[in-house]
């Protein structure tokens, strides 16, 4: 704001003036020995007929070094939240890295055991990442992954979070759903996920995963969800290999 717009602000909100008298001798004073209206103007308080040059000048000074603060608290609030969000986002994909759904899977954790909540935890791994990679180049690969993201994002619940937890193993927990309902939940991800190829240099290529899923019940630890998650989508990654 301008020094001369700070000005008229405050003489435009902040103009006092006497009260009329409802008698004659009170207007009549008002006329002959009444003070000038405009006397009464206020800036940060002080009349400005009281004001200096000097003082004005550093009146408006500590104004626009106010401003300015709070504009820089402004920026530096919104740049403390775009780094949060880098914290928690895998830098490839627009998912929760593995820090941000442990988190995440933590508070759900406290959830379950405080109000007895359903959930449960789907792992998937990109099949074949390494082969991608050696043989179309990482840019491949990261196509791959990022086909895989939109489609968990996609088809997942605002309820639900989806992260990346390294590599090429994803992660889905699936509030309010038993160990049955998740299971169906995550061969819809890999039909989707393999109904359509991934898009790569105006050409696409075929992905698929495997999926491993554990009931969060309550009690159970971090690990001990993750861990089943993990020993079953590996044990259907071995049975993929396997049949190729």
């Amino acid at each position: 704001m301008k020094i001369g717009d700070m000005l008229g602000a405050t003489r435009n909100t902040r103009v006092n003036r006497k009260p009329n008298s409802v008698s004659n001798a009170g207007a009549s004073a008002g006329r002959v020995g009444g003070s000038d209206p405009a006397t009464n103007v206020t800036l940060a308080g002080i009349p400005e007929a009281e004001l200096t040059p000097k003082v004005r000048e550093a009146l408006f000074g500590l104004m626009n070094e106010v401003q300015a603060l709070r504009t820089e608290l402004a920026e530096t609030r919104a740049r403390a939240e775009e780094f949060e969000k880098l914290a928690d986002h895998d830098p490839l994909l627009d998912i929760m890295n593995r820090r941000a759904f442990v988190r995440e899977l933590d508070r759900s954790l406290a959830m379950i055991d405080r109000h007895d909540m359903r959930a449960s935890l789907v792992f998937l791994d990109l099949n074949g990442l390494k082969v991608i990679n050696d043989t179309n180049g990482h840019s491949a690969g990261d196509a791959a992954l990022l086909h895989v993201a939109k489609v968990l994002t996609a088809h997942s619940r605002q309820t639900d979070a989806v992260g990346r937890l390294g590599g090429d193993e994803f992660a889905v927990l699936l509030t309010h759903a038993d160990k049955t309902m998740a299971t169906k939940k995550a061969e819809d991800l890999a039909a989707r996920v393999a109904a359509e190829p991934a898009p790569w240099e105006g050409g696409a290529f075929p992905v698929s995963v495997s999926i491993g899923v554990a009931e969060i019940n309550k009690g159970v630890s971090i690990e001990q969800a993750m861990e089943e998650a993990e020993s079953a989508m590996y044990q259907a990654n071995r049975a993929v290999a396997g049949a190729r």
